[in-house]
């Protein structure tokens, strides 16, 4: 940023590092995730939004279910495909190696399309795993949106958040931009299903489909080493359980 001598600027830099603790470490208990990096302010107006290419797979929802394995994104990615961790499921998996984005959305953007013949509000949760560390709130969380539904937003008891940009208050605790949340999980050493959003008071994530049609899901790259394996999104009777045994969604090639 420039200096002149009639108005002098100060940027400061805010860096919190804390250490995400649990007194289990095998707690089915969302552990609170922790502010990170801030980085320079983002202009929320920008659009980000991928061009909605009428070559794209689609991925179809059966009986209120959705599940799709990250590795079949089509074509050349930012994103590292990967087999090496033991305990994927699927062939592989996605790791984002690029550099840290913790501020702004919209680098490496992974889309897949779903085709949704069952109205209504959906859970989303992926299994995720920190790739490289052994500290429980970095390389643990990835930018997800879906700019095209209804609604989108993070719930925990009767608290609801929407992302920065939404046009929708009130907002996450930590980073959000554009309509973009920032999803963490807090398990080291595993690949672990858990969604949350806004530090320190997680909510889990849901998106809410108001009519049958193909939607556009959005994945970018936030904490170097956070590696993706499988999403799923659930409605009606169906729970995470069904969803994590369902077959995978069918495929349907452009």
């Amino acid at each position: 940023m420039k200096r002149t001598c009639l108005r002098p600027f100060v940027i400061a830099l805010l860096y919190v590092i804390t250490s995400a603790c649990s007194s289990d470490a095998v707690s089915e208990e969302p552990v609170e995730e922790q502010q990170e990096e801030m980085e320079e302010a983002v202009d929320e107006t920008e659009d980000t939004t991928v061009d909605n290419t009428p070559d794209a797979l689609t991925y179809l929802e059966r009986n209120g279910i959705v599940s799709v394995e990250f590795e079949t994104v089509a074509g050349e990615i930012e994103w590292e495909r990967g087999n090496q961790l033991s305990g994927f499921d699927g062939e592989g998996y996605l790791v984002w190696n690029q550099a840290d984005s913790f501020q702004t959305p919209g680098n490496g953007i992974l889309t897949y399309k779903l085709n949704i013949a069952t109205p209504g509000t959906y859970q989303f949760v992926w299994r995720s795993r920190i790739t490289e560390g052994d500290t429980q709130s970095e390389a643990n969380d990835s930018w997800l949106r879906f700019n095209d539904a209804a609604d989108f937003f993070g719930q925990r008891e009767n608290s609801i958040v929407y992302p920065r940009g939404s046009g929708k208050t009130p907002n996450p605790e930590g980073s959000s931009a554009d309509g973009w949340f920032k999803i963490y999980m807090n398990r080291v050493g595993e690949w672990f299903w858990r969604s949350n959003t806004s530090d320190n008071n997680p909510h889990d994530i849901f998106v809410t489909f108001e009519s049958s049609g193909i939607y556009t899901m959005e994945v970018s790259g936030r904490s170097q080493f956070h590696g993706l394996d499988r999403f799923v999104l659930f409605t009606g009777s169906a729970t995470l359980t069904d969803a994590q045994n369902a077959e995978r969604s069918e495929i349907v090639q452009p």
